[in-house]
């Protein structure tokens, strides 16, 4: 009985409160029931909202490399091409038949070795008779001399005879110009024997050009005629042959922003197509101090040895050379993609930058990341940052930078071999079983020097 009567009493309150709320909402105006509902939506929105945010996760990754030792080289990249030290374009002097070409192009010949032949007969016949010339010459030459010495005596005996009053002033001067012919004839004949043997020289020297002999030891370069053919000074084809020594050399054209570095004596490696597996080695000659233009930019010619005991590389042959500046064999090095993506940072974060005690953001003439060989640095170095991964987050450092080889800085000062320095960052985030990344590899592939891969890391 009092169960039926709580319940009862439960059932009238209920049935109060539902006429008192439908009393009220009937009582609510119609836009402010809008209202209502709408706030309810949003309320109800922003409640799903935001438990699919706590539902988020959101993770930034650091790809980092490990400072080590190793060893690096600052050097300067130049093009050049391989000459031969010496070279001879040979021809002969003479138009003339060739009767013998005894070379070919590629051979190898000795100093002295006879190479082609022209046909001897006509120079032979100059030969003959200009000797003939100078023959006659010295037999004149003996005949006026001989009669010189006649009148000479002859002048003598009429100076005596005239001072004994035996001849007369006119019978002393007839002797004495006899003799004064007599010297005159003499002279004469000396110039025509001289000029006569000059001749007999130049035709000795004519049929002996008519052998063409190796100048020097080397190898045959082109041969551009054959037996039979006429050649000589007018010719259509003065040049008949070439010779050029094995030993080579390298020229190769420097910027003007790289030439204050060049010095002679300076290793230089190179390699060429033909050999791309092997590193050929010289020496930095000479400087030109004169600079030629290429497309509106000043280069200077640079001449360098070269070393090919096997006599592989070849004269023509275009090479890349690296002319060495400095070297260590063993130094601390890191990765210029970890200088440039800190120094992006540095730049677009200096809040965070200063959390680490960064006396500059940016450096005052920090070193070119990618072209070494424009890099200009003091004996101390260059101050620069990295970014070192502690406790899997970023903090910057300074560092001070020595030598460069174009991938990675010489550290001076700063870091310590096994430091973990970031090379950029990729956020992953995943959500109901999905994901999204920003790939940091696909970044590097496309801009190896690293400058501002990647952006600033996020939350510093």
């Amino acid at each position: 009985m009092l169960m039926a009567e709580s319940n009862n009493l439960k059932l009238d309150q209920h049935r109060v409160k539902k006429a008192l709320i439908d009393k009220c909402i009937k009582g609510i105006p119609r836009t402010s029931k809008i209202f209502m509902i709408g706030l309810a939506l949003v309320i109800a929105a922003s409640g799903y909202g935001y438990n699919k945010w706590l539902a988020t996760t959101t993770k930034t990754e650091y790809p980092t490399a490990t400072v080590g030792k190793g060893p690096i080289t600052d050097f300067i990249e130049a093009t050049g091409t391989l000459s031969a030290i010496k070279i001879s374009a040979m021809g002969f002097k003479n138009d003339d038949t060739i009767i013998a070409i005894n070379v070919a192009s590629g051979d190898k010949v000795v100093k002295g070795q006879i190479l082609a032949q022209q046909d001897p007969a006509a120079l032979q016949s100059a030969l003959q008779q200009a000797q003939s010339s100078v023959d006659q010459d010295d037999i004149n030459l003996k005949s006026a001399t001989l009669n010189y010495e006649t009148n000479r005596k002859n002048y003598e005996r009429q100076q005596e005879l005239f001072k004994a009053g035996a001849i007369s002033q006119t019978d002393l001067e007839t002797a004495q110009d006899a003799l004064t012919k007599s010297e005159w004839d003499v002279a004469t004949a000396k110039t025509k024997l001289v000029n006569d043997q000059a001749k007999v020289a130049e035709a000795q020297a004519d049929l002996a050009g008519a052998t063409m002999v190796a100048p020097f030891d080397g190898i045959i370069g082109v041969v551009n005629g054959q037996v039979g053919q006429l050649n000589g000074i007018n010719s259509s084809t003065s040049t008949l042959l070439t010779v050029l020594s094995e030993e080579l050399q390298l020229s190769a054209l420097i910027n003007e922003a790289d030439i204050g570095r060049i010095k002679v004596g300076q290793d230089v490696e190179f390699t060429a197509s033909a050999y791309p597996a092997i590193t050929f080695k010289g020496k930095v000659l000479r400087v030109t101090p004169e600079a030629s233009t290429v497309s509106n930019v000043q280069y200077y010619p640079v001449l360098i040895s070269c070393e090919d005991p096997e006599h592989k590389l070849l004269s023509g042959m275009s090479v890349s050379a690296n002319i060495i500046i400095a070297r260590k064999s063993e130094a601390l090095t890191v990765s210029m993609m970890a200088v440039s993506y800190a120094e992006t940072y540095a730049k677009t974060n200096p809040s965070g930058a200063a959390k680490s005690n960064l006396q500059s953001s940016v450096p005052a003439a920090p070193i070119q990341p990618g072209n070494n060989n424009s890099a200009t640095m003091n004996q101390e170095g260059t101050s620069s940052v990295v970014l070192v991964l502690e406790n899997n987050q970023p903090t910057v450092k300074n560092v001070v930078l020595g030598l460069s080889d174009g991938s990675y800085y010489e550290v001076i000062s700063g870091l310590a071999e096994g430091d973990k320095v970031i090379l950029g960052s990729s956020t992953a985030t995943a959500s109901s079983g999905t994901s999204s990344s920003s790939s940091t590899a696909a970044t590097r592939k496309n801009n190896p020097a690293g400058g501002g891969m990647g952006g600033p890391p996020p939350g510093m």
